[in-house]
């Protein structure tokens, strides 16, 4: 899928698809931590993809510098991986 300046579009619709999947699993009552997790990997997928894939490729998945784009979807991946996990910790016996 590209716009009219030929720019492809696949890496930002891989992160949104998974995002909105994630957030339909999480809808549907599957499971909050399987949904964060769904769409925490899929934000380290698109860190991963903003990295390798070339500039003219990412289409909206390249909004700012690489290095930027990078980074920020790696925290908010990292991030929402972590915060899935920490919901299996159990604090206390009750």
């Amino acid at each position: 899928m590209t716009n009219g300046d030929k720019t492809s579009w696949w890496p930002y619709l891989l992160v949104a698809v998974g995002a909105a999947t994630g957030l339909g699993l999480i809808g549907l009552g599957l499971g909050h931590i399987t949904g964060g997790m769904v769409m925490g990997l899929t934000m380290l997928a698109g860190a991963g993809l903003r990295l390798v894939v070339p500039v003219r490729s990412t289409g909206a998945l390249g909004v700012r510098r690489r290095k930027t784009d990078v980074l920020t979807l790696a925290t908010f991946g990292l991030l929402l991986v972590v915060g899935s996990l920490a919901f299996l910790i159990k604090f206390h016996a009750t």
